[in-house]
Parts: structure tokens; C-alpha cells; sequence
């Protein structure tokens, strides 16, 4: 097979709008790039699979390696590729085979002739047996209507009490229904509070240390955009939202809790610039609930619009030293590199192997760990040793996929 199918609006499709916005690249970057993808595809057995070489495909489109690695890691987090490196909409866009095009091709025309014989046959004086059976179908189904219709008017007449009590019973219930959820929600609000107080003193931060530094990034990332020349201020309530969030939602990570101002801070919404909408994020609003928090990375505010996202570390043991692995990491290849390879990865976790303590780093798909694993594993390995030399040591780390 020797062609693929490209399909309407492809110049326009939003998702590579997208992945272009957040790449910082040219649109026909990005469409040369997925183009080149596309063909790929239909070329490999299975077809809709890719071995994907941004080198080779930099050099085929004139473009620089480092942006088509940019480009394609957009595909992988707008889910136009999965993991298995396999093109999310080629079944619902592709035929698997030139006889499934010709049967499909067959099919319709099939459909449309006798479509075209239906409608003569309609228009032929033979059907008058039909019709005339037809119009008798509907003469009968007037009458029940009609029947059905004075059947419903007397129901309605006779039991006027009745309705007045199912509805009287309605209100009754939404009445108790909002009184349950009043309660329900100063309840949760109760056990959110003896949670705080209940946290152990050794994880709860404090304010002359993590929380002074979480009040730093939101006044970077945020309150800088808000309110020149005026930064926001711990008051109790917000230290008591702040721990809990801390502990909670951004699982102890400085880098999360920096990554959601970031999303704040880009969110034109959020920082009142949008006409007629009225509405500006507060420090208070962005601390006040886990759905809160949940509802800025959802892309509530943004459209989804988001900065890629930092290297995060859900083993608060280890935290500091990715910290320091990533320092070495933009000294070495420069910050850029930093955010192509290592944006969206996960330390999740770390096992014992052969002997060897080892940090598990999830990537977003087999192409980024393919890529760590030849040009930079072995300084991963080296900065990790190095960064833990004092605690508990990890000599290195093994790349997996999320899955």
C-alpha cells in the first residue's frame, strides 16, 4: 500500500494549535513533523505504529533536532501518540487495507442505489394499496390519542389533591436533601481541620521555612502579575490551607506546588484579563480546597493550556537529591534539555536490584526512555550516586513507562 489518508481541518486541528503554542514552534513545524509521522505509520507493518528518529526527521524537514523533540513529546501529552509509540486515531482515520476501502467504496454505492429505488417506488401510483393502508394506520392512531388525550384530562381533574401532594412531598425532600448536604460539608470541613492538627509535627511545615518558601513561588509565579509592587502575606487561615495542600496535594514537592502557580500565573483568566468575566484568583482561592487545586491542573481556567510540566519526586526521602540531579542536569545540557527530556517524568518510587539501590523515573513513553537510556542514563547513574553519597544511597535509577 503505497498511500494514507490525511483528513479535513488537519491545518486547523486544535491539538497541534496546541502543541505548537506550548513548543513554541512554527504551525507548519508541527504539521511538517506530524505529516512525516503520518507517513511513517502507513509504511510500517503493523501500520499505525512509528519508529520514530527526530534526527532523521529534523533533517528531512530542515527543522533542529531539539525542536522536533519538542514537537513530538507535544504528541505524546496531547494523546496523539500513546506510549507504545502507535497513532491514537489511525484505526478511526485509516483503512487497514486497500480491499476494506473497496468493500467500504462497494458498500455505499450499494446503499445509495437503493436508497434512489425506494424513493421511485414511493413516488409510483402501484402504491396505492400502501397508502391507502397507511391512511387507515393513522385514522387509528388519531383515535387513541384522542382516547388517551380525554382519558388524561379526567385523571387530571379527578386527583388535583394528589398532585398537590406529590408535589408538596418534592419540595419536602429537596428542603432535607440541602440540609444533609450542609451537613455533610461542615462535617468534611471539621475533619479537615482535627486532619491539620493531627498531622505529624515532623511533616507539618513551618512558617519561617516551607511555607515561607511556598508564599516566595506564589509571589514569583503569581502575585507579581496580579499586583506590582505587592506581595501576598501568611495570615492563619492561609497557613492552615497552605499544610494541608502541602501535604495533601502537592505530595511535599516544591516543584509541584511551583508547576501549579506556573499554571495560575499563564492563565490569562485567572489573572482577571479576560473581558467581562469579573473574576481574579486569590491566594486564599488557590489553597482553599483539593478541588480547587484540582480543577486549575484540569485545565479549568486554561483550556488545558498548559507549561509542560517539571520533573517531580513522589519519594519525599528523595527529594532533595533529584533536586540536586537536575542542577547537574542544566549545568551539563542547559535548561532547555532539561524541560525536553525530563518534563512529565516521575521518581516514583525505589527497589533493591542485583544488590543496588535503585530510583525509578516513569516517562511519559518508550521514545523518552529509549532516548535517556542512550544519551544521558549514565549521568543520571553518576548524579544520583553522588547526591545520595551521605544518606541513603541509591547508585541508580531504572526508566519506566506509566503502565
Amino acid at each position: 500500500m503505497d498511500w494514507y489518508r490525511a483528513y479535513h481541518g488537519m491545518p486547523q486541528d486544535t491539538k497541534l494549535k496546541v502543541i505548537a503554542h506550548r513548543t513554541k514552534q512554527p504551525m507548519a513545524s508541527v504539521l511538517s513533523v506530524w505529516v512525516c509521522l503520518l507517513d511513517m505509520a502507513s509504511q510500517n507493518n503493523p501500520r499505525g505504529n512509528v519508529v520514530i528518529d527526530a534526527e532523521q526527521i529534523a533533517v528531512l524537514q530542515n527543522l533542529e533536532t531539539e525542536d522536533v523533540i519538542k514537537i513530538i513529546n507535544g504528541f505524546y501529552e496531547k494523546n496523539l501518540l500513546t506510549a507504545e509509540n502507535r497513532l491514537t486515531s489511525w484505526d478511526k482515520r485509516q483503512y487497514t487495507s486497500p480491499t476494506e476501502r473497496s468493500k467500504k467504496s462497494r458498500a455505499k454505492t450499494q446503499r445509495d442505489a437503493a436508497s434512489c429505488n425506494a424513493m421511485q417506488r414511493d413516488a409510483t401510483p402501484g402504491n396505492a394499496a400502501q397508502q391507502k393502508s397507511t391512511q387507515k394506520k393513522t385514522d387509528t392512531e388519531r383515535d387513541n390519542r384522542l382516547q388517551n388525550s380525554e382519558a388524561e384530562n379526567r385523571s387530571q381533574s379527578a386527583e388535583p389533591e394528589k398532585e398537590a401532594e406529590v408535589e408538596a412531598e418534592k419540595d419536602l425532600k429537596k428542603d432535607s436533601d440541602k440540609k444533609l448536604r450542609a451537613r455533610e460539608e461542615k462535617g468534611e470541613r471539621e475533619r479537615e481541620k482535627q486532619k491539620i492538627g493531627g498531622q505529624a509535627t515532623d511533616q507539618k511545615p513551618d512558617a519561617s521555612g516551607t511555607l515561607l518558601q511556598m508564599l516566595d513561588v506564589w509571589n514569583s509565579e503569581v502575585q507579581s502579575k496580579l499586583t506590582r509592587g505587592q506581595k501576598a502575606i501568611l495570615t492563619p487561615k492561609r497557613k492552615e490551607q497552605m499544610t494541608l495542600r502541602w501535604l495533601e496535594d502537592f505530595q511535599q514537592d516544591m516543584r509541584a506546588w511551583q508547576y501549579y502557580c506556573q499554571v495560575i500565573g499563564a492563565s490569562d483568566f485567572c489573572l482577571g484579563k479576560i473581558e467581562g468575566k469579573g473574576w481574579t484568583i486569590d491566594l486564599n482561592w488557590a489553597v482553599e480546597s483539593s478541588d480547587h487545586v484540582a480543577k486549575i491542573l484540569e485545565g479549568g481556567f486554561s483550556g488545558g493550556n498548559h507549561p509542560p510540566k517539571p520533573p517531580a519526586c513522589n519519594v519525599i526521602a528523595l527529594q532533595e537529591a533529584w533536586g540536586s540531579v537536575l542542577r547537574s542536569f542544566e549545568q551539563k545540557y542547559s535548561r532547555d534539555t532539561c524541560r525536553s527530556w525530563l518534563a512529565n517524568t516521575v521518581v516514583t518510587n525505589t527497589k533493591s536490584h542485583s544488590g543496588r539501590a535503585l530510583a525509578t523515573l516513569q516517562c511519559p513513553s518508550k521514545f523518552v526512555v529509549d532516548w535517556i537510556t542512550r544519551h544521558y542514563l549514565a549521568d543520571l547513574n553518576r548524579w544520583f550516586a553522588e547526591a545520595t553519597k551521605t544518606g541513603a544511597r541509591v547508585t541508580g535509577v531504572e526508566l519506566t513507562t506509566e503502565g
